[in-house]
């Protein structure tokens, strides 16, 4: 069952995608990041990307987390590759670690996030390990957005299958609430 969520996103210019992105996705994420829930954060960070992903590609054969950032990311302004983030993404949320089966196999670097900025005398080894800004990689996928967005400008035809898609994720902004008196 699908929540209304037109008329509440609806304004005098149009719909407005960036409000309804900013609810479901990104101020769940700036909570816990302002919080200093910062694994918390990563883990939500990465879900939005699977579910906005999963909007615009639907149920696609190749991977849509990497095609979605490749597309429309500059995720390689963080040192980092769209594969990489992947494969942080499944050890972070299937077993809260840094390790999936492909670091361990030695196939792609571990990913650390960090907060504030690093010291320029700080070098680290990045051949197995790669570091990320979390607050820059929350800013790269908020950009990454803005310009998924202006697509629906360009191909109006995707709205249909938006519409469809977005129907089906979940969402504390657009949870319905029933209220019951039980007097």
């Amino acid at each position: 069952m699908s929540v209304d969520y037109f008329g509440k996103y609806f304004n005098d210019e149009g719909f407005d995608f960036t409000r309804l992105l900013n609810d479901d996705f990104f101020q769940p994420v700036r909570i816990l990041f302002n919080a200093k829930h910062y694994v918390s954060a990563s883990k939500l960070l990465v879900v939005a990307i699977d579910s906005i992903s999963y909007i615009e590609y639907g149920n696609i054969k190749e991977n849509t987390f990497i095609k979605w950032l490749k597309e429309f990311s500059e995720i390689k302004t963080l040192g980092i590759t769209a594969e990489e983030l992947w494969e942080h993404r499944n050890s972070l949320l299937h077993m809260s670690s840094l390790s999936s089966r492909k670091v361990v196999d030695g196939k792609e670097r571990a990913l650390v996030a960090y907060i504030g900025e690093m010291h320029p005398d700080v070098k680290l080894d990045q051949e197995k390990t790669g570091y990320y800004n979390l607050y820059s990689l929350i800013q790269v996928v908020g950009s990454a957005c803005g310009k998924w967005c202006l697509t629906y400008d360009e191909q109006r035809e995707k709205i249909d299958s938006f519409v469809e898609r977005y129907d089906l994720i979940a969402s504390d902004a657009r949870m319905q609430w029933i209220h019951y008196d039980a007097k």
